[in-house]
């Protein structure tokens, strides 16, 4: 079981909390082009395994349907069940037709239940109050920390393994 999303990412500014000192407000830069790229993701919240694609320029359901392939290909020996929300895209039927792939939809407007879009909020600390040059330099930024969950999915699976699913899993 995988749950997925995508996360845009661009050179618009992403801001986070800051410190300053007290009684001084915080200066943050703005940058504010509108030149974006897509990161998608799959992560198995029960073993913390994750898969990801970094860099298309838009998402839709023929860009989906060329990460489900390669989701598939890295994982040939099993049957993913795959949770994700209910974009438009996401309802194609060529990507319910795929072999080795059963995708299931979260509630409609409920991402606080894709454990994905928490690893996104750890994954935007990375890029967050710079500003950058070109999008290359932010996706290089965004791929090393993606890199980093990949390595440890112990820490995958702390993040992403809420005890709803969890308990779900065990009483399956």
């Amino acid at each position: 079981m995988m749950f997925m999303d995508e996360m845009r990412f661009g050179l618009i500014s992403n801001y986070r909390r800051s410190w300053s000192l007290i009684g001084k407000r915080t200066v943050v830069a703005n940058q504010q082009e509108f030149i974006n790229r897509y990161l998608y993701s799959a992560i198995d919240p029960i073993s913390g395994e994750n898969f990801h694609i970094l860099g298309f320029n838009d998402v839709n359901a023929a860009i989906t349907k060329k990460f489900l392939e390669a989701l598939i290909e890295q994982y040939p020996e099993y049957h993913i069940l795959l949770v994700w929300d209910n974009a438009p895209f996401h309802r194609k039927k060529e990507l319910h037709e795929m072999e080795g792939l059963t995708p299931m939809f979260l509630p409609s407007y409920s991402p606080k239940l894709n454990p994905v879009e928490r690893f996104y909020g750890e994954v935007r600390k990375s890029t967050a109050n710079r500003l950058f040059q070109n999008i290359e330099i932010q996706k290089d930024i965004i791929e090393e920390e993606v890199v980093k969950w990949m390595k440890n999915t112990d820490k995958t699976q702390n993040l992403c393994g809420y005890d709803w699913i969890l308990d779900q899993w065990k009483n399956c």
